[in-house]
């Protein structure tokens, strides 16, 4: 049994969050479900969604090598259907590209339960790994989180001062860029190395011959969000 039962409510989050009783009713199917449930590196929480319409029960996933926080995935309950998926890493809002394993379903409280436990339980599985770009075979200059059975980013590093003379100039003029000049690391060649963070490696789908590694060395530089 986890130490913290998973998507507990205190007596603060029910007057704050003022849950409704179907709400309240659909967080205890829920607990119930996993309450055998334990995973290091993963926090369920509940909440409200931005706009105040649903309940938000929800995953934060922590790389437990840094700790860095990696993933929000979450479920939002609107009485007689759930909308689950990833969601933004502050807003906690759900992402303008919908994703593959995405959850669609309506139904009853118990049957949103059932289908939302489910859905949580396959998120659980889906194989987490870092994968580190090395200049010259010594410093990392560019890492990536990503679900490997998908290939979808969750959170990446690009260092241009240590990467290759004139890669980032070429990654920009490819396309590989986001915003104000966010570098996507899915243009880059393949990795030197991953780590298997967590979940069902068996799953997932590596670049070839890419040598898995137990221990990683430094990467600096600022995290930020997958695309």
């Amino acid at each position: 049994m986890p130490e913290q039962p998973w998507f507990a409510i205190d007596e603060s989050d029910e007057d704050d969050y003022e849950f409704t009783a179907d709400e309240l009713a659909f967080v205890a199917a829920l607990r119930e479900r996993t309450a055998a449930w334990a995973a290091d590196g993963v926090q369920a929480l509940v909440g409200r969604s931005e706009e105040w319409d649903s309940l938000l029960a929800y995953l934060d996933f922590v790389d437990p090598g840094a700790p860095v926080h990696l993933v929000s995935v979450g479920a939002h309950f609107y009485g007689d259907r759930v909308h689950g998926d990833r969601l933004h890493n502050q807003l906690l809002t759900l992402t303008d590209r919908p994703s593959r394993w995405a959850l669609e379903a309506s139904g009853t409280i118990e049957e949103l339960a059932e289908e939302s436990a489910d859905w949580f339980r396959s998120v659980l599985r889906k194989p987490i790994v870092l994968y580190v770009w090395l200049n010259d075979d010594r410093w990392a200059y560019a890492a990536r989180f990503a679900f490997a059975d998908d290939n979808q980013t969750i959170s990446q590093v690009y260092n241009r001062k240590l990467a290759p003379p004139g890669q980032a100039e070429e990654l920009i003029a490819a396309g590989h860029v986001h915003g104000k000049g966010w570098i996507q690391t899915v243009g880059l060649p393949t990795p030197t190395l991953y780590q298997h963070i967590r979940g069902d490696l068996s799953t997932a789908v590596l670049p070839p011959g890419v040598p898995t590694v137990t221990k990683r060395g430094p990467i600096g530089g600022v995290w930020y969000e997958g695309y």
